[in-house]
């Protein structure tokens, strides 16, 4: 056995020192070894590393240079060269470090995804992109360059290719780091239908009176598709939504409540001169933009999670818990105006409930209301998607709408909300009830 030479016995107590975490005497013995030899090339690397961990990334900088400049055959130390540059804002200088630890260890998944985020701050998509599909060639159950890349597709609006790679890291994502509801639909949308119905059979095995898996369930299956959500579905949906519902849609660019505010910004209205009626109001987000011409506003929703939070934010002058159709039937009272957006979705079949808002809007009065759009034909004119949303077409709204008396004042596509970074297509429609 070779004995330890001093250098070697001074960078082994130094580095236990680093591993514990003493960062103050580990770097005080790497400066030690360096006066003794500065041309030691293990001690300008591992103090280097040190200083990069303690964002020191100038002084890090001329350490893990000088290291590289004395041996330069450890791509370990190339790659940490590459992380300080990238701290330092050197795409050029990082770009060549990860490149050359590559081509001393080209088996590393990390520094792949490291050149690719930085081919990707350098605007070179295309050798991003190569990079991270070298990652997920070496190791295709990690989901990080999964999600790099599909981040990289939405920048590019390859929005396909985008959701491709977002549902292939779920798939490769540990099991409890997602929902069922999640990894179900992600299994669909890859074409691994089977394996999604299997999921939700065992969620449901498991859970007799969950009714979110027997939800989804008839979505997968695509046979006896309910009409419309079930009342349980709603309540307990909605319910664990309620205290995350604002963010959460916030950050999917929900555009419900500034298509009612342009809309109502046409018309020109005297302050509290409306009689209104929200239907599915939520936590109030559309209430907040009806509030200033409401003469009386009610709001109405299923969740009574949901309609607390709407209550905390005093938009309304009367809340009720029910479902859209029974308070409709039980209730005598005229409005001037009906709004019932991102609320259809959870409705395929809108004959009743559109009957119904007929009969309590007064004459010239206004339903807006938002759908998802279904660009297929589809013989019932909705359908039930694996997001456990209904979609419907242009044409079987218009149908319903003139069946039940209304005039459409007008119909037009929008981007309603983004899911998984991607435009979910929808329909925003104002139509008026004329005697």
């Amino acid at each position: 056995m070779t004995a330890q030479t001093p250098a070697d016995s001074l960078l082994t107590q130094a580095m236990r020192k680093h591993l514990d975490g003493d960062l103050v005497s580990a770097e005080a013995i790497y400066k030690a070894m360096l006066q003794n030899d500065p041309d030691d090339a293990r001690a300008h690397h591992y103090l280097g590393f040190l200083l990069q961990q303690s964002a020191r990334f100038d002084e890090a900088q001329t350490h893990l240079s000088r290291a590289i400049a004395l041996d330069d055959s450890h791509a370990e130390w190339h790659f940490n060269l590459g992380i300080v540059t990238s701290k330092l804002g050197q795409l050029d200088a990082c770009i060549t470090a990860f490149s050359k630890a590559l081509s001393i260890d080209p088996g590393k998944y990390f520094y792949w995804t490291n050149l690719g985020a930085a081919y990707e701050l350098n605007q070179e998509s295309e050798r991003a992109e190569h990079s991270y599909l070298a990652a997920i060639n070496l190791d295709p159950v990690c989901p990080d360059a999964f999600y790099l890349l599909s981040a990289l597709c939405l920048k590019l609006e390859r929005y396909t290719d985008a959701r491709h790679f977002n549902y292939r890291g779920i798939l490769a994502s540990p099991e409890n780091s997602t929902s069922m509801i999640v990894r179900g639909q992600a299994y669909h949308e890859l074409g691994r239908t089977a394996d999604a119905v299997t999921l939700l059979e065992n969620w449901q095995l498991a859970e007799t009176d969950n009714p979110v898996a027997a939800h989804l369930l008839a979505a997968y299956r695509d046979q006896l598709i309910p009409e419309q959500c079930s009342t349980a579905y709603i309540e307990q949906t909605f319910d664990a939504f309620a205290n995350n519902f604002d963010a959460t849609l916030k950050k999917l660019k929900y555009c419900g409540p500034v298509l009612v505010r342009d809309h109502l910004a046409t018309l020109d209205l005297p302050a509290f001169s409306l009689d209104i009626l929200d239907l599915g109001c939520g936590t109030g987000l559309i209430g907040a933009e009806l509030r200033p011409c409401s003469r009386t506003l009610t709001g109405v929703d299923l969740s009574l999670a949901m309609l607390e939070q709407s209550a905390a934010k005093q938009h309304y002058h009367r809340l009720h818990q029910a479902s859209i159709a029974d308070f409709l039937r039980s209730s005598n009272e005229q409005y001037d105006l009906i709004t019932c957006m991102d609320t259809f979705i959870y409705l395929g079949s809108l004959e009743e409930v559109c009957a119904l808002i007929f009969q309590r809007l007064r004459n010239a009065g206004c339903l807006l209301f938002s759908t998802e759009k279904l660009e297929v034909t589809q013989e019932q004119g909705f359908r039930l998607n694996v997001s456990g949303r209904y979609s419907h077409t242009q044409d079987y709204l218009t149908r319903v709408l003139l069946c039940a008396g209304f005039q459409i004042q007008h119909m037009h596509d929008v981007t309603i909300r983004n899911e998984a970074g991607c435009p979910i297509q929808g329909q925003f429609i104002c139509a008026s009830r004329r005697d």
